[in-house]
């Protein structure tokens, strides 16, 4: 009996070990990531839970576990300013053991007099830690950023992967541009700034580690002072760029003089993928932009809103600077007025495969894709996404892609208000993967 029950011990000591327990920290965080979409970009989800959280939302033995986890203590995610949030951030800080922080302030709204305080106190908390930063995410009104620009000094950030700064517009011109400064941000990877600017920024220090820029409603310098930058460090002329995901909106850089223009032209040669938009009936600056769009190894391109006279004229360059991007899988075009198909962008885009079509008027690209006199129309488009077109005139495209032999394999739609059901039972019969989706008010 004695040696039954020591074995059992034994095996229930083994088990117990072999538990959650004896999982990597890493591994452990990772599982909880598909609970709740670890570190979601602002644009898609806000609100959702720490990992610290769902562990301990699960029962006492795994909040247990949560306590000797430094690593789930590094995502620290602000959405409000209640009493006692800067000692639970102190608690975060001490808990994630000296660990690398992915910190988020998401509070779109302007803080109230009587909640300045803690507002204060967390900003206070999270620029404490600023030798610790890897993610730095701050998502609020001009107002509240006023407070944080007006009052921190200047920080090293020596261990920042990504910084995105979203600040919402002014309504007063008198409040001026926001502008906040960091030094020695060695590890930059990914910069985001949406109506707010750096100043007196290093950029020499993240030249050569820079992947991802991002601006909306900013000033355009900070991408020429990139360019100048890596074009001064660049002693081989095979220096390849690492900037490959550039996204200008309602920001263009001055490109006005050759030597702009071809400094700009030589950083942006290795972008996989482009985003513009948001310009107005007409600007210098996007002109001369288009005329410098040589990037042969671009994969994505999206364009949107902008103007019907802006988007002739990118067509047009495309047509004059005989543009040609090889590479480039999928285009996404969107809030155009006035969009239609132009003869160049079969050449300029020849091995498309991926095609968006949002809030433009599809006609005249249906009207391409469908001809059956040569020369066909990418060839290569196997997926189409769009959101006003009725399911007839999806028949008639369908079918006269499989007589040209290169089918659509994926459709995804909006469903109109009234649907022709005999064109959408061919229509799902013709097509691998059909997705339909139900418009929001």
């Amino acid at each position: 009996m004695l040696s039954i029950s020591y074995t059992r011990s034994v095996r229930k000591v083994l088990e117990t070990e072999r538990g959650i327990h004896s999982l990597p920290a890493e591994l452990i965080c990772t599982i909880f990531s598909f609970t709740h979409a670890l570190r979601t970009s602002p644009d898609e989800k806000r609100g959702v839970l720490a990992p610290v959280h769902v562990l301990g939302n699960v029962c006492t033995f795994w909040r247990d576990i949560s306590q000797g986890l430094p690593e789930l203590w590094t995502d620290v995610r602000i959405f409000h300013c209640r009493p006692g949030h800067g000692e639970m951030l102190g608690h975060y800080f001490r808990r994630s053991d000296n660990l690398p922080l992915d910190i988020s302030l998401d509070i779109p709204f302007n803080i109230p007099g009587e909640q300045f305080f803690e507002f204060w106190g967390i900003i206070l908390k999270i620029w404490s830690v600023a030798d610790r930063w890897r993610r730095l995410c701050i998502i609020t009104t001009v107002d509240n950023f006023s407070h944080i620009q007006n009052n921190v000094g200047s920080k090293m950030a020596p261990g920042m992967e990504s910084l995105q700064l979203r600040i919402s517009e002014s309504e007063s011109a008198a409040l001026g541009r926001p502008a906040l400064s960091f030094r020695s941000m060695n590890a930059l990877k990914s910069l985001v700034l949406h109506g707010v600017t750096l100043v007196d920024a290093e950029v020499s220090s993240f030249i050569d580690h820079l992947e991802h820029l991002d601006l909306f409603l900013t000033p355009s310098a900070i991408v020429m002072q990139l360019a100048e930058h890596f074009d001064a460090a660049s002693q081989d002329a095979r220096a390849i760029p690492r900037l490959r995901h550039l996204s200008l909106r309602a920001t263009v850089p001055r490109l006005h003089t050759a030597p702009a223009g071809a400094l700009f032209k030589s950083y942006i040669s290795s972008l996989t993928t482009l985003s513009l938009g948001n310009f107005g009936q007409w600007d210098d600056n996007f002109q001369s932009l288009c005329n410098v769009l040589d990037t042969p190894v671009l994969e994505e391109l999206r364009i949107t809103d902008l103007s019907g006279a802006t988007w002739l004229y990118f067509t047009a360059a495309l047509s004059a600077q005989s543009l040609t991007f090889p590479a480039l899988r999928s285009l996404q075009l969107s809030f155009i007025d006035d969009c239609g198909m132009h003869a160049h962008l079969a050449i300029a885009f020849p091995s498309l495969e991926h095609l968006t079509l949002l809030h433009v008027a599809s006609r005249t690209f249906f009207s391409a894709l469908s001809a059956l006199e040569p020369p066909m129309v990418w060839p290569h488009l196997r997926s189409l996404v769009l959101d006003n077109a009725d399911y007839r005139a999806l028949r008639g495209l369908v079918e006269a892609r499989i007589t040209l032999g290169c089918p659509l394999v994926s459709l995804e739609v909006d469903t109109p208000p009234f649907i022709d059901a005999g064109s959408l039972r061919w229509v799902q019969n013709h097509v691998g993967t059909l997705k339909r989706n139900v418009p929001t008010a």
